[in-house]
């Protein structure tokens, strides 16, 4: 198939995207032509189809993928929103074969999305952090803290960050039996609990009777 015809197929709405993962996973070249496409082609169906195919490939088969570090990495800082959100998802993927620590040099830059300009941006940095605490507990603290600072770093409006905070209750979940101090995550969720976003309020709600706060 010429590469006019591919990209048709990977343009098409109806992607089959598990078939396109295992072709990427089996295939090297082909691998490498999927990221080539997520990194350079500016139409949105094939880029985004791209990332789609990757995603799941990624989560399937990190270690074929670690070699593309700093193509992902290089995506958090692109200039368009979409592109940041899938280099911070594809990054959280490789966490589980991270052999060289390139998170360390990494993670401020990452956590800075916290902030993104784009609210959605800043829920998927979040949320993959969870991928992060989960494969590298000697990040926890520094992620940790920087979350319970949130209400100052974020710059959002009240009812968005607010509305961030029910992804950071979920880190805080993941994390919460792991923490000898405890302290000063209860003190955000029983903070959380009188949220102005309803599913924050739930989530908090619901740490508090976990986890009798």
């Amino acid at each position: 198939m010429d590469k006019h015809a591919l990209l048709e197929k990977i343009r098409d709405k109806h992607l089959d995207v598990p078939y396109f993962a295992k072709q990427t996973i089996q295939d090297g070249g082909f691998r490498h032509f999927i990221v080539e496409e997520l990194l350079h082609n500016n139409d949105i169906m094939v880029y985004y189809h791209c990332y789609y195919i990757l995603s799941l490939a990624s989560e399937l088969e990190p270690e074929l993928f670690y070699s593309y570090w700093d193509d992902f990495a290089g995506l958090i800082h692109h200039k368009n929103s979409y592109h940041r959100s899938i280099g911070l998802t594809l990054i959280a993927h490789l966490m589980t074969c991270d052999r060289e620590r390139l998170m360390d040099g990494l993670l401020n830059t990452y956590l800075a999305h916290i902030d993104d300009e784009k609210f959605m941006t800043g829920e998927c940095c979040v949320q993959h952090l969870k991928r992060i605490v989960n494969n590298r507990k000697d990040l926890r603290e520094h992620i940790i803290e920087t979350l319970l600072d949130m209400d100052n770093k974020c710059s959002y409006p009240e009812k968005q960050k607010e509305l961030l905070k029910y992804e950071v209750l979920n880190v805080f979940e993941m994390v919460y039996d792991t923490i000898d101090q405890k302290e000063r995550l209860d003190n955000f969720i029983i903070q959380a609990s009188d949220s102005i976003s309803g599913k924050t309020k739930k989530k908090a709600r619901q740490l508090r009777k976990k986890y009798n706060i």
